[in-house]
């Protein structure tokens, strides 16, 4: 086996308080686990490894320059960030991947940066020398995972940009898949209804209308004003009510649990992993199957019918079109992260897909083309902070052809941003109302009638050519300068 030491030894070390982002998914995704031994395989000052072990984890780190001295053992999980960036011979890349992976039990973690902004380095050999003289191999997301998988013979997946996991362990590898596929997203409108039945008002009006067969009127239940001032206007309040007094019938909740299962089951197969047998699935799946299906050979054969759909455009234009939220333009379908799982298996089944070609993509909204041939994810950091969110970055993600563009709006002087963000929300959703109230107030004044809105600069030139200013999610008039 080579030396350990093919690492560079001036490979700078990067300073940081928080798990780096390859570490940071590992953890989130369950690879990294309080039951498992760690390895950072090229470590630097060990930040990662000293969070671990705060974090109870059991952590080690090797570096040839900041930790040469630990011995390397085998871990459980093996994680090697950033590191075959900065190697300049390609097979020395090889060899240093093959190392780690030797090492790992379970599975390997492999970070890369394929961060665009490094273009605009000196080439050299098949990377970039950055500005600060320090050699990078930039790698595309394709190249990466093709990399991993051509010099390791396993199968990558795709965790994030730049992160894929190799697992050594099938039955590892078979959990994640699994978690990945089955994992249940918790809705909001779930809390919402609940904490509407445990508020003492909420909690009368919903015993009169279970008495009265109806909302009161006015007269009937005075609560009316302190509940709109608490939980938004009357008729959010009514689908609150209707929502606890009518619960979905089982007939419903047997339909919705079958798209699930049907989407996950899909989602394994999109995965590259084979069929799961069936005792290999999560008890309460099986339990599900069996209740639903006369056999699990038959659930198989329709969710293959989903992946059939992705490629039908025509499905796909009616999945969107059967949708009654989001927003809707002739190209393409918006709708915010929330509301994901609200969507048509079908598209359900469309964004995943691409998810499996960038991985965990931070976003606030989602873009899906009307043929379901692109996907976009969109990133608003302020989204629920103010009501016109500037984009800080959209990945763009091709499916026909695996690969996909990223834009950066963060230093951007004129950056796009959001109008009408009452269509990215529930009528649950706590700032529906304030949303609705203020796009109103916007297309009274005529500020929405201009082309350019929907940038920084041709925003705050209508707000200065109507002599308005905004303050939070109000709008003052201001006055002129007389000459």
């Amino acid at each position: 086996m080579a030396s350990a030491d093919v690492i560079p030894r001036h490979r700078t070390a990067i300073r940081r308080f928080q798990y780096s982002k390859p570490i940071s998914l590992a953890v989130s995704h369950r690879l990294i686990r309080e039951d498992c031994t760690v390895l950072d395989y090229g470590c630097g000052r060990g930040e990662d490894v000293s969070l671990l072990q705060k974090n109870g984890m059991k952590a080690e780190g090797w570096d040839p320059h900041f930790r040469p001295n630990v011995p390397l053992r085998p871990a459980d999980v093996v994680n090697l960030g950033y590191v075959l960036n900065v190697i300049e011979n390609p097979s020395e890349r090889m060899e240093t991947l093959r190392k780690a992976y030797a090492l790992a039990l379970r599975a390997l973690v492999v970070a890369v940066r394929v961060d665009q902004s490094l273009d605009k380095g000196i080439p050299f050999q098949d990377g970039l020398i950055t500005s600060r003289g320090a050699f990078q191999k930039i790698y595309s997301q394709s190249e990466f995972r093709h990399f991993v998988g051509e010099t390791l013979g396993v199968r990558p997946h795709v965790a994030g940009l730049g992160v894929t996991y190799a697992f050594k362990e099938k039955a590892e590898e078979e959990r994640y898949v699994a978690d990945t596929a089955f994992r249940r997203t918790v809705n909001y409108q779930k809390d919402a209804v609940e904490e509407f039945a445990a508020d003492t008002l909420g909690a009368a009006l919903i015993a009169h209308v279970r008495e009265m067969g109806r909302l009161p009127l006015d007269e009937e239940f005075d609560g009316f004003a302190a509940l709109e001032e608490n939980f938004g206007s009357r008729a959010r309040i009514a689908r609150l009510v209707w929502k606890t007094v009518h619960p979905e019938t089982l007939d419903e909740v047997q339909r919705q649990r079958r798209d699930e299962l049907l989407v996950a089951l899909a989602m394994i197969r999109l995965q590259g992993a084979k069929a799961m047998l069936f005792k290999m699935l999560p008890l309460d799946v099986q339990a599900d199957i069996k209740s639903l299906w006369t056999s699990y050979q038959q659930s198989l054969k329709e969710s293959d019918g989903f992946l059939f759909g992705m490629g039908n455009p025509a499905l796909v234009k009616a999945a969107i079109d059967g949708v009654s939220f989001g927003k809707k333009l002739p190209e393409d379908f918006y709708f915010h992260l929330s509301q994901e799982p609200l969507l048509p298996p079908l598209l359900r089944l469309v964004v995943f897909a691409a998810r499996q070609i960038v991985g965990d993509i931070e976003c606030d909204l989602i873009k899906v083309s009307n043929d379901g041939r692109k996907v976009s994810f969109l990133r608003y950091p302020d989204f629920d902070r103010v009501p016109h969110p500037e984009l800080k970055y959209s990945v763009k993600v091709y499916l026909p052809k695996a690969a996909h563009s990223f834009r950066d709006y963060g230093d951007s002087t004129n950056p796009p941003l959001l109008h009408r963000k009452e269509a990215f929300l529930d009528e649950l959703h706590p700032d529906y109302q304030r949303c609705t109230e203020l796009t109103a107030c916007e297309e009274a004044l005529g500020l929405l009638s201009r082309t350019d809105i929907g940038f920084r600069n041709g925003w705050q030139a209508a707000l200065r050519e109507k002599d308005i200013a905004e303050s939070g999610y109000e709008l003052i008039a201001v006055e002129r300068d007389s000459d």
